[in-house]
């Protein structure tokens, strides 16, 4: 009987909690309906840890599933990308759909922590899976041992002995951070299964993998933090600072960290000739028109290989913040993929075999199948991601005053005179980038539900938000067909409803034209710089285009005193020293052009760095144009080579005439007045 009632007690229970609207769930910081921010993250998630809700829970329906077509139309915010859903049958595509109790979510997120938890017996890396010995694996193709790894400081030059700083020196040198719990190496000499692992601390880019039983294998591979996780300040700076999970890095150098690793034997340095970076901080890991030239059904036709092949490089960009995931129907910054395709996010853990398609045979589908068991978990855990609180004080009166300019001004209104096309919504910075104040969150006019807080979904016409085009146009519509008969572009769900390939080709998204998808703004101020391209250093110039520095540099971490003119330090992450609390972005130089002619014997940075400058040949700049936008690997012609410490930091200037590096765009919000942009900044502090 006693059990009869306890089982009927965690039944009414779970229905309740099951009858629960998310507007009654807390997801401000405060009671003020102006300010308070619920920091990203998942909905669903913050559900279940509710009062510890049972794990026989049922989860509600997450809010992003509201965004269907004709949801919101004619109201301030405005969508025009939808959720899709990508395991209507499951065994179609042989992968879990979403969780449906709160014990499979956080089984799913507790899956997810472990492929990311540097140093832990489960963790992931680059290509490599768990298991990076295994065929599918390539025998470890992707990973380098801790010897190899040890060597680093030779390759460096100007010290005669291993520095005593070495592991500090790696982090800076190559653009990471150190998380508080071990992430352990073994030293020269050392066992690592003497040693629990090892003596020394790698940076969070870095871990060493586990075999089954939990030993060290002694080899270390590179993670997603690489580019996902950056660094502001330090935990004692305020919650959730120091390494910030998911915020995207603008540290990373991972093509100079190849460089070097090229004369230690590592056969993954190969891939610098791919160009992953020109510009410390940015990445071209979303090239994926190469991955789409191996199909997994069907094959591709002459037309879908020489676009896939004619279709240029991405260029540089920057990576979005994870903790945003949660508030977004679409990934990546074109909206390319529905967010209900979690192998996506992990294409790059992705067993090296598994990225062949159907021509690998069993030893690819091995790799894929690897992916489908993982993926999901990944997926579930960087949605639970939050982002940090601004750390310092806010002016209150100023913030109230933006959070209104923010949702309601019309910067298309008539007094205003903006000649610019005007988006869909009511012109606001709400219109594309979503509602968070309560205030308007629950005003019928803005949204069809409050639980829609801090949704975006608004792919912005190119013509509209006038950012580097190059993105865009480089996923042409033969790398979106193509993309759907690829394994990351599920292709049993292709000509279906929930049609889960690349979004962006004609078939599916209409008339909708090309663009941006406006991110959330949760932790914006957490995000420098700006734009998807990382083009623009701070909030400040974001709002004021005329202010943006054509050539700058993010200020570097002081070297030590006795490794001055010896070492390569990372951009400085100290939050006093580096952080403008006023332009809310990373302190930067602005650098004077220096010209290099074309027959210069070093190609630097500096090249196209005025294209009004006469002494530049302009057919020449021209034809390199043409061809890094038709020929997809033309990235690495008169890419410079990174020879000298002179030539490392030259890589830490953002020059926004190279290719791809536009800072123009976002340029509607120059009707605003320095005051307005003053208060809207202050409110974005907030979120």
């Amino acid at each position: 009987m006693l059990r009869y009632l306890i089982a009927l007690g965690l039944a009414c229970a779970s229905m309740l909690a099951y009858a629960q609207p998310y507007s009654d769930i807390p997801s401000y910081d405060g009671d003020d309906d102006l300010l308070g921010s619920f920091h990203g993250g998942s909905r669903l998630w913050a559900f279940c840890q509710q009062d510890a809700l049972p794990d026989s829970t049922p989860l509600p329906t997450d809010p992003r599933m509201l965004l269907q077509p004709g949801v919101n139309d004619g109201l301030a915010v405005h969508f025009n990308t939808f959720w899709k859903d990508c395991h209507v049958d499951p065994v179609a595509v042989q992968e879990r759909g979403q969780p449906e109790t709160c014990g499979e979510l956080r089984e799913r997120v507790q899956a997810g922590r472990e492929l990311l938890r540097t140093g832990g017996e489960k963790v992931g890396a680059l290509f490599a899976g768990t298991k990076p010995m295994s065929l599918e694996s390539g025998f470890g193709i992707s990973t380098f041992t801790a010897s190899q790894y040890n060597q680093l400081w030779r390759i460096w030059g100007g010290f005669m002995l291993r520095p005593d700083n070495f592991d500090e020196l790696v982090a800076q040198r190559y653009g990471s951070g150190f998380k508080q719990a071990r992430n352990p190496y073994p030293l020269p000499f050392e066992d690592p299964n003497r040693t629990d692992g090892g003596s020394g601390q790698l940076p969070e880019m870095f871990t060493q993998l586990r075999d089954d039983d939990g030993s060290w294998t002694g080899r270390i591979g590179i993670t997603c933090h690489a580019c996902h996780s950056g660094v502001i300040g330090t935990p004692e700076d305020g919650e959730g600072l120091g390494l910030t999970f998911g915020s995207g890095s603008s540290l990373a150098d991972l093509n100079l960290f190849l460089r070097d690793m090229l004369p230690l034997g590592y056969p993954a340095s190969a891939a610098t000739l791919l160009n992953l970076n020109r510009t410390r901080g940015t990445n071209n890991a979303s090239l994926i028109n190469m991955a789409f030239l191996f199909p997994d059904q069907g094959y591709l036709t002459p037309s879908e290989v020489l676009g896939l092949v004619t279709s240029g490089s991405t260029a540089g960009m920057d990576t979005p913040a994870w903790w945003n995931m949660g508030h977004r129907p679409a990934k990546f910054v074109d909206g390319v993929f529905p967010m209900d395709a979690p192998r996506v996010d992990m294409v790059f853990y992705t067993p090296f075999a598994g990225l062949f398609g159907s021509i690998g045979g069993p030893v690819s589908e091995a790799g894929k199948r690897w992916m489908r068991e993982h993926g999901p978990d990944l997926n579930s855990y960087v949605e639970t991601l939050k982002s940090p609180p601004y750390p310092f004080d806010v002016d209150e009166q100023l913030a109230h005053e933006g959070a209104e300019l923010f949702h309601t001004l019309d910067m298309w209104s008539e007094e205003r005179q903006n000649t610019l096309p005007r988006p869909e919504g009511n012109g606001s910075c709400a219109s594309c980038h979503g509602a968070y104040s309560r205030r308007y969150t629950q005003d019928p006019g803005f949204l069809e539900s409050p639980d829609m807080e801090g949704l975006a979904g608004y792919i912005v016409p190119l013509d509209i938000i006038g950012t580097s085009p190059v993105r865009a146009m480089t996923n042409n519509e033969a790398v979106q067909t193509a993309g759907a008969k690829n394994f990351f572009g599920y292709p049993p769900t292709f000509g279906t409803d929930q049609d889960c390939g690349p979004q962006n080709r004609e078939a599916l998204r209409g008339d909708r034209e090309l663009g941006y998808l406006a991110p959330p703004l949760y932790g914006i101020w957490a995000t420098a710089p700006y734009l998807h391209n990382g083009s623009v250093p701070d909030l400040w110039s974001l709002l004021k285009p005329e202010d943006r520095p054509p050539l700058w540099r993010r200020v570097s971490t002081p070297p030590r005193s006795d490794q001055r003119h010896r070492v390569v330090m990372g951009f400085d992450t100290d939050l006093q020293r580096a952080f403008d609390q006023d332009r809310v972005g990373w302190r930067y130089d602005a650098i004077e052009c220096r010209r290099r002619t074309w027959w210069s014997p070093t190609i630097s940075p500096y090249i196209n760095c005025d294209p009004r400058d006469d002494h530049q040949d302009p057919l020449f700049q021209r034809v390199v144009a043409g061809l890094y936008s038709n020929l997809a690997l033309a990235w690495n012609i008169l890419f410079p080579p990174i020879l000298t410490n002179e030539q490392m930091e030259e890589r830490k200037i953002y020059n926004t005439h190279m290719y791809g590096q536009s800072n123009h765009g976002h340029e509607f919000n120059s009707v605003l007045s320095d005051n307005e942009r003053l208060a809207i900044i202050e409110y974005l502090k907030t979120l």
